[in-house]
């Protein structure tokens, strides 16, 4: 990537929103910051289709985006492309969308209110740091919103503690002396809690809470 700081020169973006005058607002704003906007897209299987088909550099997607449920389109995307950069963004600035976009996976978040310079530098960082989380005051959203983690048993904990050195099903289960079976249920737990749909998802999500510690 190319340009300064803030640059969006030579990046390749996809912009997902259900609002075609938001998607045409952003894809202009990164078209005069210098990025390749490949793909608009208005709900969530479209946009999986467009990163699946153009493998670009950064998602811009709103985090109310049609057709995403338990399954988020940010958490699938961060999933599958963990070297993506992901903005989130909801219409106004809100503690809870924050926290949202952090849980689900996102690199950066920001509220449509944003400015040109602002998205713009939020996605040229998110592509630089896509396992990074870029958002104004987060120490005190969570401070006012007192989400520090979902409350596991202590059984979950050491599962989700041993999945989190990359251990894998069977592995748990010898370290723990505990079925497969049972492994899997407690995993299956741990996803309800954490909002995701697989192991990979869980630990990250783990540990931008700060659970692993």
């Amino acid at each position: 990537m190319s340009g300064g700081q803030g640059s969006g020169a030579d990046l390749r973006v996809v912009v997902a929103d259900g609002n075609h005058l938001t998607r045409r607002g952003l894809a202009q704003v990164l078209a005069e910051a210098g990025a390749e906007v490949v793909a608009e897209v208005s709900d969530t299987e479209s946009a999986l289709r467009a990163l699946a088909t153009h493998a670009p550099d950064a998602l811009l997607v709103s985090l109310d985006l049609p057709g995403s449920g338990p399954g988020h389109v940010v958490a699938i995307a961060r999933d599958r492309w963990p070297d993506l950069g992901v903005v989130a963004f909801s219409d106004a600035p809100s503690d809870g969308a924050l926290l949202t976009a952090l849980e689900l996976g996102a690199s950066a978040y920001l509220p449509k209110t944003a400015t040109p310079e602002q998205i713009v530098t939020a996605t040229a960082q998110s592509v630089r740091a896509p396992g990074a989380f870029l958002a104004e005051d987060l120490t005190g959203a969570r401070r006012r919103t007192s989400r520090p983690g979902p409350r596991l048993t202590a059984r979950e904990s050491e599962v989700l503690k041993l999945a989190g050195e990359g251990l894998t099903v069977r592995g748990i289960s010898a370290r723990l002396f505990i079925s497969e079976a049972t492994t899997r249920s407690h995993l299956s737990g741990i996803y309800h809690k954490l909002g995701v749909s697989s192991r990979s998802q869980a630990v990250l999500a783990a540990e931008r809470l700060g659970m692993l510690r």
